[in-house]
């Protein structure tokens, strides 16, 4: 890695010239987590709006890839398969001779060093390498902006990688977006149609009568899963009140049996989703959702849908980002201890606040 940082084009320290040049061009890096590219889309689209071509190239993942379809602040999708070894040949060919200006690492999270990300940026041999915390040894970056303060929300910290681009961070709207297509808009109203017709719901095209609300079961790790009996609990007495909402139930397609089993219980429609577009669809057209800490809180903070997130209370800096409605930071060792009373009165606020 010191050898890297050594061999790196360009000066150890730089400052970014002027974007006026119709061939700068600008590569981010953002190869993880969905919920980090969707909470990455407004630091994306803030980076394009001051370049020449309105448009920024990126790098991603399979399952991250997504997040960008219909994006029309996204130019190129770079994809890098990490598990194969064939996958970063052909990226590190085509860095080669797409001959970036800057390459922007959008990882504040974790440190350059002993990552893929250095070796991504010898291969793209851009000039300027602007990434968070960069002054230490071997040195990456040489235009540095400082790290992320982990007591403020991620998206506070993502601001700090726009302003070398003259970027004035409090000027700009910094709320995530997810683009739909009409195809995909009405899949996703078929289902609801089908949700309404289930609850009782008659008057299809009175739209502001009775709110939609989509509960996701899924979680990106067992201890973060709330238990199938919590959430009919809850959903029950959100039944009580509103005993003509539309409910539709998603969760990843191994928890099939799970969502049947909770949809069946609360006369809501279960929705297999196995293409993460699907999903997106079905939050962008809901009122209300109702989700553990997962990439389907984001996706309703980028629809800007009110929500009630079940949240690790240390994973609140990862918190959907300026989205209505409720958090219930949770500090159980696992989730399933939380009572599901506690849930269902926020739910029940939630529907009062903003379900009609």
């Amino acid at each position: 890695m010191r050898l890297l940082g050594w061999m790196l084009p360009g000066p150890a320290e730089a400052t970014l010239p002027p974007p006026t040049n119709p061939d700068f061009r600008v590569l981010f890096i953002r190869y993880e987590r969905i919920g980090d590219m969707i909470m990455a889309t407004s630091l994306i689209r803030n980076i394009a709006n001051v370049l020449p071509g309105r448009r920024v190239d990126v790098l991603a993942n399979p399952a991250t890839a997504p997040v960008l379809e219909g994006n029309p602040h996204v130019g190129n999708v770079l994809v890098l398969d990490r598990k194969s070894v064939h996958s970063y040949r052909q990226l590190m060919k085509r860095l080669r001779k797409e001959r970036y200006t800057v390459m922007v690492d959008g990882r504040i999270n974790n440190p350059p060093v002993f990552t893929s990300t250095p070796l991504l940026m010898f291969a793209g041999r851009a000039r300027y390498r602007v990434g968070a915390g960069g002054d230490s040894t071997p040195r990456i970056y040489n235009v540095s902006v400082p790290e992320w303060n982990r007591v403020e929300h991620y998206i506070e910290g993502s601001k700090e990688l726009a302003v070398p681009f003259g970027v004035n961070p409090e000027a700009v709207d910094w709320q995530p977006e997810i683009f739909l297509s009409a195809e995909e808009r009405t899949r996703a109203e078929e289902r609801w149609n089908e949700a309404e017709a289930m609850s009782g719901k008659t008057d299809t095209g009175a739209r502001g009568s009775v709110k939609r609300l989509l509960v996701n079961l899924s979680a990106s790790e067992p201890k973060r899963r709330w238990p199938d009996g919590k959430f009919i609990a809850t959903l029950r007495s959100a039944r009580e009140r509103a005993p003509n909402m539309p409910i539709v139930v998603i969760g990843l397609p191994v928890e099939w049996e799970s969502v049947q089993a909770v949809a069946n219980a609360v006369g809501a429609v279960p929705v297999l989703t196995p293409q993460l577009r699907e999903a997106f669809a079905l939050v962008g057209t809901a009122d209300l959702v109702f989700t553990p800490d997962t990439s389907i809180s984001h996706a309703a903070s980028a629809f800007r849908r009110p929500s009630l997130v079940l949240l690790k209370r240390e994973h609140k800096p990862y918190a959907p980002w300026n989205t209505p409605g409720e958090i219930i930071a949770w500090n159980e060792a696992e989730i399933h201890q939380m009572p599901h009373e506690k849930v269902a009165t926020a739910l029940v606020k939630l529907m009062a606040e903003y379900g009609g």
